[in-house]
């Protein structure tokens, strides 16, 4: 099983309210359900990081920064499942749709992007 992490932070110049009106748009969610369509992701979640007091608390204890503000999850079976789909014109189509509406609301040299293996997950 491999995963797809995306975590995520708005820019600066946006505020929390702001950056979760655009997280939760009808408008991405089309470009999401649109792109899960394509690759066909065995599990997928958007999820937005909780304010509350236990993440202060957390960051405190660990002397880390700011937490990212949400984070995309997809799982595929194998990494073979994953590249036809996503090298498809149609897939690449959907991702530069996607670029072009979350850089105006996610700082995208901010963000951490990166695979990870599973093995012998149920998704």
């Amino acid at each position: 099983m491999i995963r797809f992490i995306n975590c995520v932070r708005r820019r600066q110049d946006i505020s929390l309210e702001e950056f979760r009106r655009h997280w939760n748009s009808a408008e991405i969610e089309v470009l999401y359900e649109r792109l899960n369509a394509i690759v066909q992701p065995l599990r997928f979640s958007r999820n937005l990081t909780l304010q509350v007091g236990a993440n202060e608390l957390i960051r405190d204890e660990r002397g880390s920064g700011e937490p990212f503000d949400g984070t995309v999850e997809f799982w595929w079976q194998n990494a073979g499942d994953l590249l036809q789909k996503y090298d498809s014109n149609e897939a690449r189509r959907v991702r530069e749709s996607m670029l072009d509406l979350q850089e105006r609301f996610i700082d995208m040299g901010g963000c951490r992007a990166f695979f990870t293996e599973y093995p012998d997950a149920q998704p």
